[in-house]
């Protein structure tokens, strides 16, 4: 797990106030530089972070992240960290109506993925 990562929800919310691109740019902070391979091989600290948060804002923020990092990767080739935990998130984020609705379905989307779980 990258600690650059986890940093970035240390009180999110006060920085949020301060700056409302926060987790833009502290997403970008991250990405800058990244080659496609970098960013593919990045993807397992952001499904272990999915899978720990509990706050739907931060969950999309989160996914749209993971999004960007397939981006920038330019595949559509599934980690295998993220297929061997597929229905787990699944699970995890039809927990939060918003993020379920809009980013998780983009990421389905964009992967060309089935939405099983």
């Amino acid at each position: 797990m990258d600690d650059r990562l986890l940093e970035i929800y240390e009180e999110w919310e006060d920085k949020l106030d301060k700056d409302e691109w926060y987790f833009s740019n502290s997403f970008e902070s991250i990405t800058k530089g990244m080659s496609p391979e970098e960013a593919f091989n990045y993807i397992p600290n952001v499904i272990e972070v999915l899978l720990k948060l509990d706050n739907d804002f931060l969950l999309w923020e989160t996914l749209y992240f993971l999004i960007e990092l397939y981006s920038l990767a330019g595949t559509t080739q599934i980690h295998p960290l993220l297929e061997s935990n597929w229905s787990k998130l699944i699970q995890h984020i039809k927990k939060y109506e918003d993020s379920y609705a809009t980013p998780f379905k983009e990421l389905v989307r964009q992967l060309r993925l089935k939405e099983l779980g």
